[in-house]
């Protein structure tokens, strides 16, 4: 049987004695041993065989067992064993492997290459070369025995479904779990389980529910995904109201730029852990909620997400609107350092924007405002500077006796300084430009539907031609299914011009500026109705074409830009060498390629300017970086010896600690992307200081 050894056998049986089902066998001796003769058997054993089975008849009659049942003998289609064979066992076949793993189970083998297993309690064996199963069997089969000569065995073999183990295994399967996450198609937790028999994997990756196994961590794990980050497929009236609360309570803190209002993540945890014990899924949750009748239980009290209570007088200086000339416009609250959102967001509606004095964006509103005029005379020149100090007593005078929202605020402050103060502060004098941006009004232009067109915190945005929302553009979308393409891999598409005229409803023109972008890895050719965001995307769109022109220049620089072995420590910091590597290779496309580029043939001419440029850029960079990197290496190590000597000493760790941030201030993470070559050849020495410092 090419399946099976224990099917030849079976099949032996058969075209000997005839069908089982027929009772004890009539076969004679001397028919016996004809056919004996005929197939090389040894007549002795047929004998044994033919009696032991005699016996085990007399056994099941003596037990009143009928042996005639009707079963299927046929074992399976006679062709090779696939490596996925679970659907071509017969149900017989199935019966009869079944019943022999459960005495054999010790003996299953999983395949590692042809012939050789993986057995049972980490054993190696080969199928025996006698067997039928060799060079034939599949990736699980089962062995009568396992016999250890010149090396270990296994005879009578046959090929099993791997199906079938965890059923007869039972109790002696062992099962662990890994990953538990929440799983919101189920909305409930799950985990990645895996079933071992005697050290071999018969089931990994299983999916299955992580309630059962582990009650406690099940349900910190329901508690962060689904309630506090309410990855619910349908929220719960409960989960709204908590929302809200602790939305409302960071809405407080991003208006008055604090984050201490709001109680910690980790006592939001306690008190749902407090009340929803054993509670792992949504069906479960619902079954509490209907057992204390609500959930009521379940709402939070201002009291439990307040850490600090707000002062009422302190919130009333940030209002929900923000006036600007005639009109009041709705504002938005962002506490987000670095973030482009960061600060006041206003929302100013197309259609009113000619409308709004451009002196009344410098205001701000009433609770920044303090800092606002604080931060502009730390700005002003020493001259001017030096005759307001101390600065804050300064500001406490504007606060009380300048009168508000009168013109712009730097005329208004000259104009109250030079009455009060008797200063001379020109006007270009101030420098609105060096305000934090969260000092600045990030204006946001929408359309009729409230999207936004673009936003800017240059107050020149009101008066700019994008200050028209797109819809309002004639001819717009004609032009950009003329202009604009994806995907491109060259410069087959034509010259580009700085701007594109447009008209507006009203019949004023305005200008679309095509330029190539970078988005998702991809080169597109767009119209963009802002321009400065159109002028900054479009020397990268260009460097990245060129990175295509230049592909096999910039993938053989990548392999020679390899670091020494030494520095592969350092560069950890920085993601590791091939990170760098990544970092060099986009040093050299901005130095080379990043250019506003907007015709082919100027595109082409650049090209063969910089056909022998590439791999020597390539090395001169890397040959400033590796001074660098060395210089780092010490400076961290000396660092890091202080820090060790000094454990205990707060002076002296409060020492190492600015020393550190120095590195990190001098080698941020994209460190080659943000230093030119000049400031590179300087870095080494800067780093030898921090050295010597320490």
């Amino acid at each position: 049987d090419p399946a099976s050894d224990f099917m030849t056998m079976f099949n032996i049986w058969t075209g000997c004695f005839g069908n089982p089902k027929a009772g004890k066998s009539s076969v004679r001796a001397g028919e016996l041993k004809k056919f004996c003769k005929i197939h090389f058997m040894s007549f002795k054993r047929m004998r044994e065989w033919q009696d032991v089975h005699e016996q085990i008849l007399d056994i099941l009659e003596e037990s009143r067992m009928d042996a005639r049942m009707e079963t299927e003998t046929e074992a399976r289609p006679h062709k090779e064993i696939p490596a996925a064979s679970d659907d071509l066992f017969s149900d017989g076949y199935a019966a009869i492997h079944q019943s022999v793993l459960s005495g054999f189970l010790s003996n299953i083998a999983v395949k590692k290459e042809k012939n050789i297993y993986q057995a049972a309690k980490g054993r190696q064996v080969m199928i025996f070369p006698g067997s039928g199963q060799f060079n034939k069997a599949g990736q699980w089969i089962v062995a009568a025995e396992m016999v250890e000569t010149s090396r270990l065995f296994a005879r009578r073999v046959a090929t099993i479904s791997l199906r079938w183990l965890e059923p007869l295994g039972g109790s002696l399967c062992k099962y662990t779990y890994s990953n538990p996450r929440w799983q919101r198609s189920r909305e409930a937790v799950v985990a990645d389980q895996q079933v071992s028999l005697f050290g071999l994997v018969i089931v990994s990756g299983r999916t299955v529910l992580f309630g059962p196994v582990d009650p406690e961590k099940a349900t910190e794990i329901f508690i962060q995904s689904a309630l506090m980050e309410n990855d619910v497929r349908n929220l719960l009236p409960f989960m709204l109201h908590n929302r809200e609360l602790i939305e409302d309570v960071r809405d407080m803190e991003n208006r008055v730029r604090r984050r201490d209002f709001l109680v910690a993540e980790a006592d939001l945890i306690q008190f749902y852990k407090n009340r929803l014990a054993g509670v792992y899924d949504m069906p479960s949750l619902k079954k509490r909620i209907k057992e204390n009748g609500s959930d009521d239980f379940l709402r939070m009290q201002p009291s439990d997400v307040l850490a600090a209570s707000p002062d009422d007088a302190r919130l009333s200086l940030f209002p929900d609107h923000v006036a600007m000339g005639a009109e009041a416009f709705d504002c938005d609250y962002h506490f987000e350092p670095g973030q482009e959102n960061d600060g006041i967001t206003v929302r100013v509606p197309v259609a009113s924007a000619d409308r709004i004095p451009l002196e009344s964006t410098g205001w701000i509103i009433p609770g920044l405002l303090p800092e606002k005029i604080t931060e502009l005379i730390k700005g002003l020149p020493k001259s001017h500077r030096k005759q307001l100090v101390p600065v804050s007593a300064t500001v406490s005078v504007i606060m009380e006796e300048m009168p508000r929202f009168k013109g712009s605020l730097t005329g208004s402050l000259s104009r109250f300084i030079h009455d009060r103060f008797r200063v001379d502060i020109p006007a270009d004098a101030w420098n609105e430009d060096a305000l934090p941006d969260y000092l600045k009004l990030r204006i946001s232009l929408t359309d009729s539907k409230g999207r936004e067109i673009v936003s800017s915190r240059d107050k020149a945005v009101l008066r700019q031609s994008v200050a028209h929302a797109p819809d309002d553009m004639e001819g717009l979308a004609a032009e950009r299914r003329k202009w604009e393409r994806a995907n491109l891999l060259a410069w087959d598409f034509p010259d580009l011009p700085e701007s594109i005229p447009l008209t507006d409803r009203k019949g004023r023109e305005v200008l679309a500026y095509p330029a190539l972008e970078v988005a998702d890895g991809a080169v597109n050719l767009r119209l963009f109705t802002n321009k400065t965001k159109a002028e900054s995307a479009h020397p990268e769109g260009v460097g990245a074409l060129y990175h295509l022109y230049f592909i096999k220049d910039f993938k053989f620089l990548e392999k020679t830009m390899v670091l020494p072995a030494g520095l592969e420590p350092a560069a950890w910091h920085f993601g590791g060498g091939k990170s760098l590597r990544r970092q060099m290779i986009r040093r050299v496309e901005m130095d080379l390629f990043f250019k506003n580029i907007r015709t082919q043939n100027d595109f082409s001419d650049h090209a063969r300017q910089m056909v022998n440029r590439i791999m020597p850029a390539g090395q001169g960079l890397l040959a400033d970086v590796l001074p660098v990197l060395e210089a780092f290496r010490e400076a961290q190590a000396v660092i890091a010896h202080l820090e060790s000597v000094h454990k205990t000493g707060p002076v002296m760790g409060a020492f190492a600690a600015d020393l550190r941030q120095s590195l990190q201030h001098l080698m941020p993470e994209n460190f080659i992307e943000i230093h030119d070559s000049l400031v590179l050849r300087h870095l080494a020495r800067y780093l030898k200081a921090v050295a010597i410092r320490a």
